[in-house]
């Protein structure tokens, strides 16, 4: 039975076929045999979408780069901001206060008594 399918191609027809379909391809007007052309609005419209796609693709990976960085630049401007708080909570004692007047050579002191208030 399958022996029979074979042997009732015509294999010159099938081999003329296949040679006008390269010399069409060679040509250019293969797609226009096909007919193509009148899917060519539909084709142009995938193109467009493929497109689109691939540049909203590109837009949130870079979008994304920019987050990924602006965390890492948080992360060191924590460490930052948590160092200078304790350099100024450092710089409010009375003793690094009395200290950094001794240095700059300034007469002023921690006063010995406490203030008092003027009543009326």
């Amino acid at each position: 039975m399958k022996m029979d399918f074979w042997k009732n191609i015509d294999w010159n027809a099938l081999m003329k076929a296949a040679v006008e379909a390269l010399k069409s391809i060679g040509r250019g007007d293969f797609l226009i045999r096909m007919r193509v052309d009148k899917l060519f609005p539909y084709i142009l419209y995938t193109v467009f979408i493929g497109i689109v796609s691939i540049w909203l693709s590109y837009m949130a990976e870079k979008t994304m780069y920019r987050v990924e960085v602006n965390q890492d630049k948080i992360e060191s401007l924590k460490y930052a901001h948590a160092n200078k708080t304790c350099e100024i909570i450092g710089l409010s004692r009375i003793s690094t206060v009395e200290k950094m007047l001794e240095e700059s050579g300034s007469e002023l002191r921690i006063p010995e008594e406490p203030a008092y208030t003027i009543e009326k």
